[in-house]
């Protein structure tokens, strides 16, 4: 899709964090017109990361906006013509009001957008959460776009992106897809640089092993993916309508936490950090449980080893 990006605006809900911040990066750099929304425009170690990118003064502009607020997002969205949603809440240790934000926010911002004609399309950020997680049936299985995780048998954090995403389909089919189009992009574990000096939950993993503040680690798998590749997969997304009305998976290597362990004791070992290596038995994780909430959070995911097909990514 050929586009005059200096005259077509790009909404990025939740523009300070972790991977919005490159996806405002990315596109001020292709030459669109970016607003982002922020939570408080006082919050300087947040909003002035973004003010700093390369070109921001002439096309960013920044506005606060509160997910759950349905009634700010239709002059939110107002003269947009694509919304990039990748605002969605994902604390280490998630609850009731994490699933209530995620469904409530996408809720609004999806409302919003059929209300504008500005609108082309959406492409909202879901996760690999919404995919690979509460089965039994791990072994000799490969995850796609057709499988949902299992409700039943997950986290809070993983029941807000699956049932968003379900919404959000959901909603399309009653109600979008006659005014804009989406496309939703399913990523794995998001890691690589920080554009802010706020860390989120994915760059603190890493921070707690070089800081060797884990005693040992739990034998779990993540889906790697780099936080550049997964901005530049939503700008993809974004222009291409091949990816219309398409669910994505966005991942690259799944390792085990020990073996992420292993690849920074390599770099960053001889440079004095001290990396923890030791593995947790399952027992003892599950002894934890009980009185520790972020142990609690992984125990579903121990010892299940994901293998998904990420072969659609191409048609981006």
């Amino acid at each position: 899709m050929k586009l005059n990006k200096n005259c077509t605006k790009v909404l990025v809900t939740g523009a300070s964090g972790y991977l919005a911040t490159h996806c405002v990066q990315q596109l001020l750099n292709a030459g669109y017109l970016v607003r982002g929304t922020v939570r408080s425009l006082k919050v300087l170690e947040k909003v002035q990361p973004l003010k700093n990118l390369s070109y921001a003064k002439e096309r960013l502009e920044l506005i606060e906006a509160d997910l759950e607020k349905k009634e700010t997002w239709p002059s939110i969205v107002d003269s947009c013509d694509y919304v990039l949603h990748v605002a969605s809440p994902f604390p280490a240790i998630s609850n009731e009001t994490t699933i209530k934000t995620a469904i409530e926010g996408t809720k609004n911002v999806l409302t919003a957008c059929s209300k504008t004609a500005s609108v082309k399309k959406l492409v909202l950020t879901s996760s690999i959460a919404s995919i690979v997680y509460g089965h039994r049936d791990y072994k000799n299985r490969i995850f796609t776009e057709n499988d949902w995780s299992n409700l039943e048998r997950c986290s809070a954090y993983q029941k807000s992106k699956t049932l968003a995403e379900k919404f959000a389909w959901y909603f399309m089919r009653a109600n979008g897809e006659n005014s804009f189009k989406m496309t939703c992009l399913n990523p794995g574990f998001i890691v690589g640089p920080s554009l802010t000096e706020v860390a989120g939950t994915s760059v603190t993993l890493v921070k707690r092993l070089l800081n060797n503040e884990m005693d040992s680690l739990p034998l779990i798998q993540y889906g790697l993916v780099d936080v550049r590749d997964v901005a530049k997969a939503h700008i993809l997304a974004m222009e291409n309508p091949k990816s219309d009305s398409e669910r994505i998976i966005i991942n690259s290597n799944n390792l085990w936490l020990h073996e992420i362990a292993e690849i920074l004791e390599k770099e960053f070992g001889p440079k004095g950090y001290i990396i923890p290596t030791k593995k947790s038995s399952y027992f003892n994780l599950w002894l934890n449980s009980f009185y520790n909430p972020n142990v609690k959070e992984i125990l579903g995911r121990v010892e299940k080893k994901i293998t998904m097909d990420n072969s659609k990514r191409i048609t981006l």
